[in-house]
């Protein structure tokens, strides 16, 4: 059994370093639409990249599909109200549109408790975040960002 490297090693520090350079994007099993893209960008700078893994960048993916649907829904509920007109009878009920919303809120929330899930199996959640600001810390000072190194491969 191979031991963990410690976050706080060379060896952590120069693998964090060496993924910062690369781009994460959205995997190919779960397609994006470009005004998915803004919402993927927020919730892949939750974690330092070297943290992702393809499993949850594939939950990431299937948050931002949700996160837009909701706030698309939500600005079409806003414009619609809460309370709508049947055309038929002309009776005033609760707008279907608002069941919607609390579905896409609650699925949501199941993909955050998801992503959550992983680090707390790895680690107990006060450590968990102190190796993200690690890894952070690695990712904004870079040597190699600086063109002045060869780039780790």
């Amino acid at each position: 059994m191979t031991r963990k490297t410690k976050v706080t090693s060379r060896e952590a520090a120069i693998e964090a370093a060496r993924k910062s350079l690369g781009v994460i994007t959205a995997p190919p099993t779960v397609p994006l639409a470009d005004d998915d893209l803004p919402f993927f960008d927020a919730v892949i700078k939750e974690y330092a990249k070297s943290e992702w893994s393809q499993h949850q960048l594939e939950i990431a993916a299937m948050m931002a599909r949700t996160m837009r649907d909701l706030e698309e829904n939500q600005r079409e509920l806003r414009v619609e109200g809460y309370i709508i007109t049947r055309p038929s009878n002309g009776t005033t009920v609760e707008n279907p549109r608002q069941r919607v919303v609390k579905s896409l809120t609650g699925d949501l929330l199941a993909l955050r408790r998801s992503l959550g899930v992983h680090a707390r199996a790895k680690a107990e959640p006060r450590d968990a975040a102190m190796q993200t600001q690690h890894l952070k810390g690695y990712e904004q000072d870079n040597p190699y960002d600086n063109g002045l190194l060869a780039r780790p491969s």
